[in-house]
């Protein structure tokens, strides 16, 4: 456990990207930045990369298969049941940075199972019991604790303002270690893939800036329809054009649409992503 990041979690400039640990080391060495993928985790989820087009990227982990141009959705929970929010077991004093939290057996990812670590990046969330209390703060480091839950000691970014009794709390894994690929309309997505990876391997996911998205099968021409730009996510990841589905039906907005065939078929999905900047 530790009380700070352990892995790097600084922004990356447009000034150099991530260094790729997978590369050869011969003549044709090939550095991939965000377009490559491992197993080894080099960055806390949810680390921000720049490109020097404005392209935004987060460093994540697949849980599942993942597609490139196919939306990657949170699957950290799927039932309330897993989310952690139990209590933390003792009281909170104004300046803390540390919260011993109970993990039920059935909460967290692996059912009860937290590795070391593994909720860096995460919210904690406590003392939204009544209105004039709530403070949220990013997790940073955690005890491990067995299958069957327990009880364990997470440390967070900043201290806390003010005193918490002992008492109910949240803590929502972090949104960018649990990608799946969408196939239903409960999860949200947090960006794109560029590259295709099966479960366990850390990658770059796109939020923002031009990127290409696979066009839904309800509709393949987006923005084919005059003055229709916007596109959102369907249940497989895809996106339709504003002609075939609207936000107002309670669909993600993925952008707009940069290049668009106003007659005939096979409009280009060159999308300007607008998930997170």
């Amino acid at each position: 456990m530790s009380s700070v990041f352990t892995l790097p979690h600084q922004p990356i400039t447009w000034g150099g990207g991530p260094h790729d640990y997978t590369s050869s080391s011969g003549v044709h060495e090939r550095q991939l930045a965000y377009y490559t993928a491992e197993t080894t985790q080099r960055y806390v989820w949810g680390t921000r990369g720049i490109t020097w087009d404005g392209k935004v990227f987060r460093y994540s982990r697949s849980k599942d298969t993942l597609y490139a141009g196919y939306g990657a959705v949170n699957a950290a929970t799927v039932t309330v049941a897993e989310l952690i929010n139990s209590n933390h077991t003792l009281t909170i004093e104004i300046g803390d940075r540390a919260v011993l939290v109970t993990i039920a057996a059935a909460e967290g990812y692996g059912a009860g199972a937290i590795a070391k670590d593994e909720l860096a990046g995460a919210q904690l969330v406590v003392g939204h019991g009544a209105a004039a209390t709530t403070e949220t703060r990013t997790v940073v480091g955690n005890e491990p604790v067995v299958a069957g839950g327990g009880t364990i000691m997470v440390y967070v970014d900043y201290p806390f303002a003010i005193q918490h009794t002992t008492g109910f709390m949240e803590l929502p894994l972090n949104a960018y270690g649990y990608l799946a690929k969408k196939n239903n309309q409960v999860a949200s997505v947090m960006g794109v893939p560029n590259i295709y990876v099966t479960t366990g391997y850390n990658l770059w996911i796109q939020t923002w800036g031009l990127c290409w998205c696979v066009p839904g099968g309800a509709d393949a021409d987006i923005a084919s329809t005059a003055d229709n730009r916007e596109c959102v996510f369907v249940g497989d990841g895809s996106v339709n054009g504003s002609n075939i589905i609207t936000l107002e039906n309670g669909f993600q907005r993925a952008g707009f649409v940069t290049d668009a065939s106003q007659t005939g078929t096979g409009c280009m999905p060159m999308v300007m992503l607008q998930i997170s900047i």
